[in-house]
């Protein structure tokens, strides 16, 4: 924790400086690579995650290590799970849990309804108009038995669970909601059946806000959203929002729209998670020192988090600058947004969350 009365006051400016390379007035720790993420967020009771890329994260010793060492929360994707109606592969659920329990983590579950683009084929949602010509009864049925069979199986490895993934983008989860009578209708069942499936872990809502920071007309549609779940006798505990950001996007008062989503969702009597952190350093030349600031950021979203107690969880999108999927998905190929580069060297944005941990809540 901070003692110091000039260091708390310069805290304080950090949080109300801009993304745009200034320099920044963070403590200046030594760095001790014997220190670790994990330390700290023990000490604090806090979570400190990182997705889970199947692709890449038994193909390395190094990569498990680095993931067991440093974080104490993972996540993992509840996708294309039932591949065949009636029939579950839980081969890549079981070697993660499998990891979390080596490695005393916890798994945030992601995705239990996630796009009707990425439902399994065997729902035919993409062929017509009809969405499988599937009734809202049949639908409705499957869900509950596929959210129920994978949270059960799940078991108390999870610490949280996320029932329908980014609710607000137009028409993303579009059969899905069709089918049920609408987002708030699709939402409210499907908690309600995680609820009854475990009704101990919290269920969470997520979405993304902008790549500039959290768009405010978004995040009020999101907590009205939440609002009209819970009339309809839904259960959401929880709220998540993405941080997808862009150092050469950011609005210059990109922290306090995130404090603006933490004071809402306290109004909302709902926790807060940062699910999804990955910050775009910007092309070249866009900043003076792209690295330092993308610490600067990185520093101040975990600073903010930590500092509000409503505040549980800040997990990275990725743990190694090579396998973003920001250099496909999103076309930028130099990005390099986490907190290791493709050797697993620790960044400076690696120091800028330890920072923040260091300070505590």
């Amino acid at each position: 924790m901070i003692k110091k009365s000039a260091l708390a006051i310069a805290t304080g400016l950090i949080l109300l400086g801009s993304a745009w390379g200034q320099k920044s007035d963070a403590p200046k720790a030594a760095n001790n690579d014997n220190e670790t993420l994990r330390q700290y967020a023990d000490k604090l009771d806090f979570g400190i995650g990182v997705f889970i890329q199947p692709r890449y994260w038994k193909r390395d010793p190094e990569h498990n290590q680095i993931m067991g060492r440093e974080f104490n929360r993972a996540v993992s994707y509840a996708v294309m799970i039932q591949k065949e109606r009636g029939h579950y592969d839980f081969d890549l659920m079981d070697q993660e849990m499998k990891f979390a329990k080596e490695h005393n983590m916890k798994l945030f579950g992601a995705g239990l309804i996630y796009r009707t683009t990425a439902a399994p084929e065997w729902l035919h949602f993409e062929q017509g108009r009809d969405c499988g010509g599937w009734s809202g009864k049949e639908i409705d049925a499957i869900i509950k038995d596929d959210v129920q069979t994978i949270v059960r199986h799940g078991g108390d490895i999870f610490y949280a669970w996320e029932v329908v993934n980014e609710p607000i983008e137009p028409g993303r989860n579009g059969c899905w909601a069709k089918l049920m009578g609408g987002q708030d209708k699709l939402i409210a069942k499907a908690s309600q059946y995680v609820y009854e499936a475990n009704p101990n872990v919290p269920i969470l809502l997520n979405d993304a806000f902008g790549h500039s920071g959290v768009r405010r007309e978004q995040a009020d549609e999101f907590f009205e959203l939440i609002r009209k779940v819970r009339s309809l006798g839904g259960h959401i505990d929880a709220v998540g929002t993405e941080m997808h950001l862009r150092a050469n996007e950011l609005h210059p008062d990109y922290v306090q729209e995130f404090q603006y989503f933490l004071d809402q969702a306290r109004k909302n009597n709902l926790k807060v998670q940062v699910t999804e952190m990955d910050v775009y350093q910007g092309p070249e030349g866009a900043t003076q020192d792209p690295y330092e600031n993308q610490k600067q950021i990185f520093y101040n979203i975990a600073h903010a988090c930590l500092k509000d107690m409503n505040c549980t969880t800040f997990t990275v999108w990725g743990l190694n600058d090579d396998f973003t999927w920001l250099r496909g998905a999103q076309g930028l190929t130099d990005a390099n947004p986490v907190l290791f580069d493709g050797h697993y060297k620790k960044k400076p944005a690696y120091y800028g969350v330890l920072q923040a941990l260091k300070e505590g809540r």
